[in-house]
């Protein structure tokens, strides 16, 4: 292989690898931050009516879940299991994880999915791909943004291919 060549493939590797440098700099971490832990209460919420409609949860279900202030735990041990517990009087969720793998995950309204998460900047993300059998088949989004120092969760749900559907849901850090 002459010079001018061997320098053009080495130029061209670079190169393959600069535009992937950005995707790997980016990526998620494994540990949430600090900022993204403790307890949280549910202050006040947009559009979250039409969001459960939208997923098929029952008319009393829906009138019920709109009247409560859920509290929300998030922690991660030292293996790397984040725990995200969602408590109210009516119905609690409990969810468990590690950062970037797949789980299937039992949703509050009954349904199974399989759900991946990960942290992007000051965001916990939680992609939600419906199994085969559901009788919904949208992928829908929780992310949670963290703003106001991590003294305020912006929970935010939203479905793909349904942009006029979107619940703003504010949670405030509880003192512990």
């Amino acid at each position: 292989m002459n010079m001018s060549l061997q320098r053009s493939l080495v130029f061209v590797a670079a190169a393959a690898l600069a535009v992937q440098a950005p995707a790997t700099l980016g990526a998620a971490s494994d540990r949430l931050p600090d900022f993204m832990q403790g307890k949280f209460q549910l202050t006040t919420s947009e559009g979250f009516t039409d969001y459960m409609t939208e997923i098929g949860v029952g008319w009393f279900k829906r009138s019920i879940a709109c009247t409560l202030y859920p509290k929300q735990d998030i922690t991660q041990d030292s293996t790397g299991r984040v725990t995200l517990n969602t408590f109210t009087t009516f119905q609690s969720t409990y969810t468990d994880f590690i950062l970037g793998e797949p789980w299937t995950e039992n949703t509050a309204e009954g349904r199974k999915t399989t759900t991946v998460a990960t942290v992007e900047g000051n965001k916990l993300v939680k992609v939600q791909t419906p199994q085969a059998d559901s009788d919904y088949q949208h992928v829908r989004r929780e992310v949670r943004e963290y703003v106001n120092g991590g003294n305020t969760m912006n929970l935010i749900l939203t479905i793909d291919g349904k942009p006029d559907i979107r619940s703003l849901r504010v949670y405030e850090r509880l003192e512990e």
